[in-house]
């Protein structure tokens, strides 16, 4: 039984701002909203999938094959009851291991872009694009079972999703990623601040640069695959999936395992020391200090590209299949559901490391491994959606 995903966390930024139905005038799906340069941009939805792209327009426009409701506020109602912060209320889930827990946690939001902001929220159901103008100060979005993208916007985001993923492509500024049971990739994007959290899927970023992030899932493996950081800080935990950091340019990298190991490939150049738990790295001479911890998975740390790294890649191979780095958003459709153990995804070149199961189902693994007759094997369970 899933502990009820509180709506109201994703809606808290604004609320109180005064989405009355009827003080804001109602719109079609598929009308043009003319709205200031800054506009935010709030959708919430039951099912399917938001992609959210800009354009050189001052208008709004969302496309949607199921049912929305579009409603646009002036800057007298929004920008008075903006608050400081997003009050995330805390989560829980039921996997074949156990509850999940991921604790309350509020997000701080970054100062926004322009003076008045107007706003255009969106409610419903189905595959929908919103098109923004490129100043847009806030994106937030909600789905309760699909998949949110971002493609080339530059600006504040707060992303949730309870079964699916969340995809960043291109994307510049300061925000927060959330996935209970989905996948979350990052490419090619730059960020101020950002902060990602997963109860049982994988997060990966490639091509990405970062001033502040912090990364942390329970079941799920976190990848940062030739990427760069700058002067600030950096943190990337996972409980019982493993952490891979693939560093370009300077860094001053500390990384530590409890039950697995710490394995990294640099230059000759690069300094290492430490033991099979524990390392500290100074990537060409050092820079911004790093981070990257597992409970239970290992920890892997090498310079640029996986693909340059081939037999650390023979290692992450022996324990899982080789996925590839880059694939676009649309192609990558997420996984709904649990699975007895987290499945990897494939994003495009290179090797996500496999998540490494709880010891007290070590065994129990090793026992569903033994071969038995085909006509014996077990039925895949059906994906059974979460309760009201």
């Amino acid at each position: 039984m899933i502990v009820r995903w509180v709506r109201q966390a994703a809606l808290a930024l604004l609320a109180g701002v005064g989405f009355w139905a009827g003080i804001a005038a109602p719109a079609r799906a598929d009308d043009l909203l003319n709205v200031g340069p800054n506009p935010i941009v709030d959708v919430t939805m039951s099912t399917g999938t938001v992609t959210v792209q800009t354009w050189d327009r001052p208008q709004v426009s969302v496309v949607s094959d199921g049912g929305m409701n579009v409603q646009h506020l002036p800057p007298s109602m929004v920008d008075p009851k903006i608050p400081r912060e997003i009050p995330s209320y805390a989560h829980t889930i039921q996997t074949p291991s156990g509850p999940v827990s991921l604790p309350a946690e509020p997000f701080a939001l970054p100062a926004l872009q322009g003076v008045q902001h107007d706003e255009v929220q969106a409610r419903g159901f189905g595959n929908t694009t919103v098109m923004v103008p490129n100043g847009t100060a806030l994106v937030m979005a909600h789905v309760e079972r699909g998949r949110i993208t971002l493609n080339n916007y530059r600006g504040a985001f707060y992303t949730q999703v309870h079964n699916g993923g969340v995809f960043l492509n291109r994307v510049t500024g300061s925000g927060y990623a959330e996935s209970l049971r989905g996948r979350i990739i990052a490419t090619d994007s730059t960020f101020d601040r950002i902060r990602v959290r997963s109860a049982m899927s994988n997060i990966t970023f490639d091509r990405c640069t970062s001033h502040q992030i912090e990364a942390s899932s329970t079941y799920g493996s976190i990848v940062y695959n030739n990427g760069s950081f700058q002067p600030g800080l950096a943190r990337f935990e996972s409980e019982h999936g493993n952490v891979a950091l693939g560093v370009r340019g300077g860094a001053q990298i500390g990384a530590h395992s409890e039950t697995g190991h710490v394995s990294s490939s640099f230059p000759n150049s690069t300094q290492v020391r430490g033991g099979n738990n524990t390392a500290e790295a100074r990537v060409e001479g050092g820079g911004p200090v790093v981070t990257a911890a597992s409970r239970d998975g290992s920890v892997y740390l090498y310079n640029g590209s996986i693909e340059s790294h081939p037999q650390m890649q023979a290692e992450m191979r022996g324990q899982a299949a080789t996925p590839r780095f880059g694939v676009p958003a649309s192609a990558a459709a997420p996984r709904f559901g649990v699975p007895s153990a987290p499945t990897l995804f494939r994003p495009g070149g290179g090797v996500v490391p496999a998540v490494a199961p709880p010891p007290q189902q070590q065994q129990q693994q090793q026992q569903r491994q033994q071969p038995r007759p085909r006509d014996e094997r077990p039925k895949r369970r059906p994906h059974e959606p979460p309760p009201n």
